[in-house]
């Protein structure tokens, strides 16, 4: 579980996750990773975890985003099948179990998507145009509606660690690690408590990150682009030549020129700016800094911290 500015919520999640497996016959623990909180979030889990050693705190050093939280999730957990949810509370604990049965029957990764959103129209309209125009650049095919909530084992964890990318989108690599997945429907509550911290601004960011992971179609569409512009340039000069030499009509006007120049200066500027985009990914990656930074961590075994596949994704301190 992802935390950033959470106090109002991750003391009744745990009450509500408590509740939902309390008469359940597994073993569990609540991985939480603090992705650099400034608020009681980190002391609430603390007098939590002091209390109750199956509660885990991974306190990253600075804000690092969601995907490198949730890479620091799965890196630290320990159980044969993980679950994988906001503490918001707007996927319900009380699925928790449905999710685990639902696996049991083969599946590596069983995804949630909601039976009903209750976010705002703004928020359903740019998730609906994000998921439709990300397929169709990609051809992931990742269900519509998804929710964060999903399920899956050790083995698809332990694949999904070898993707070794800086700049990563969760829902893309999980679909390229492919192995047995399915989905099912769950409920979609309003947040619990506090406002989403994913703004309009994160979205953007997110939605362009996880197009230049998952597809060069930008490139293309970027070369036909240019194609285009020069054969509509060289067709207006055979056209002006045509009517120079055949009927003596020169095309005069300032006004035309410049929107013509402010035109082609435009696009060339959108197109090295998505160029630009992919070489700056091609920069960040080659670098192989780790994903994230470890402060410190609670309730963890130093002894099983970390196997093969996980030491190019974390720099511990502290």
């Amino acid at each position: 579980m992802c935390l950033y500015y959470e106090e109002e919520c991750v003391e009744e999640f745990v009450a509500q996750v408590r509740a939902a497996l309390k008469d359940q016959a597994i073993t569990y623990e609540i991985v939480f990773v603090d992705d650099g909180s400034q608020d009681r979030t980190v002391p609430l889990v603390l007098e939590m975890a002091e209390r109750d050693d199956r509660i885990k705190l991974i306190q990253l050093s600075r804000n690092h985003g969601k995907e490198a939280a949730i890479t620091a999730g799965i890196t630290y957990a320990r159980g044969e099948h993980m679950i994988m949810m906001d503490p918001d509370l707007q996927d319900p604990p009380e699925a928790i179990m449905d999710f685990y049965r639902k696996a049991q029957e083969g599946y590596d990764l069983v995804f949630g998507v909601r039976k009903t959103r209750e976010d705002s129209l703004s928020t359903r309209l740019f998730s609906k145009l994000f998921w439709t125009f990300l397929n169709r650049l990609t051809g992931l095919d990742i269900p519509e509606n998804l929710s964060v909530m999903r399920i899956f084992n050790r083995q698809f964890a332990s694949e999904f660690l070898k993707y070794a990318e800086r700049l990563r989108f969760i829902e893309g690599i999980f679909m390229l690690v492919g192995m047995r997945r399915t989905s099912m429907a769950v409920a979609h509550h309003k947040r619990f408590a506090g406002v989403s911290k994913f703004n309009v601004k994160k979205r953007i960011a997110l939605a362009l990150k996880a197009i230049t992971s998952f597809s060069d179609k930008p490139i293309h569409l970027a070369i036909g682009t240019g194609i285009w512009l020069l054969s509509i340039s060289l067709g207006y000069g055979l056209w002006a030549v045509i009517r120079k030499v055949f009927f003596n009509v020169a095309l005069t006007g300032w006004t035309s020129l410049f929107v013509s120049i402010l035109f082609v200066g435009s696009i060339q500027i959108i197109l090295l700016g998505i160029i630009g985009n992919y070489v700056g990914r091609i920069y960040s990656e080659v670098k192989a800094r780790p994903v994230f930074t470890v402060f410190r961590a609670i309730n963890i075994d130093p002894d099983e911290e970390f196997g093969d596949e996980r030491e190019g994704c974390v720099n511990r301190r502290g």
